[in-house]
């Protein structure tokens, strides 16, 4: 083959994958996620037993996930597509400590502790503190 037939195949190509994007199952590239933050005294702001929400920006979002020293450390609810590179779901945390949650392996850690659900507000306590009851 001729450089000129290997130029054209190269450009074929790239025309190719610009055009059809990324094969199915391929990583999206996420640049930031975040936890919407909860209401508590000092400085733990997160519950067990209260819901908050996970923002994701990127081009997409193929995997959620929260660990606690190595094990599943929360739900999550469906991913939504909110914006132009922005993806939200619900996140239940269920045990306590340092969760780290992040999508596609880019990630943020929050501490959790445990949480009071009044309804429309999630009280956070520090582990020293507990409503009686």
């Amino acid at each position: 083959m001729t450089t000129a037939v290997h130029t054209l195949l190269i450009v074929c190509a790239l025309a190719a994958a610009t055009a059809f994007g990324p094969a199915p199952g391929a990583s999206a590239a996420v640049s930031n996620v975040s936890v919407s933050g909860g209401f508590g005294l000092g400085f733990v702001q997160y519950g067990t037993g209260c819901t908050y929400t996970v923002t994701v920006r990127g081009d997409g979002v193929g995997v959620l996930a929260d660990r606690v020293n190595g094990q599943p450390g929360g739900t999550f609810g469906p991913i939504e597509q909110v914006g132009p590179d922005t993806f939200t779901a619900d996140w239940a945390p269920t045990m306590y400590g340092r969760h780290s949650v992040s999508a596609d392996g880019v990630g943020t850690e929050v501490y959790v502790q445990k949480g009071y659900d009044f309804g429309i507000v999630c009280f956070t306590l520090p582990e020293y503190l507990r409503l009686p009851g």
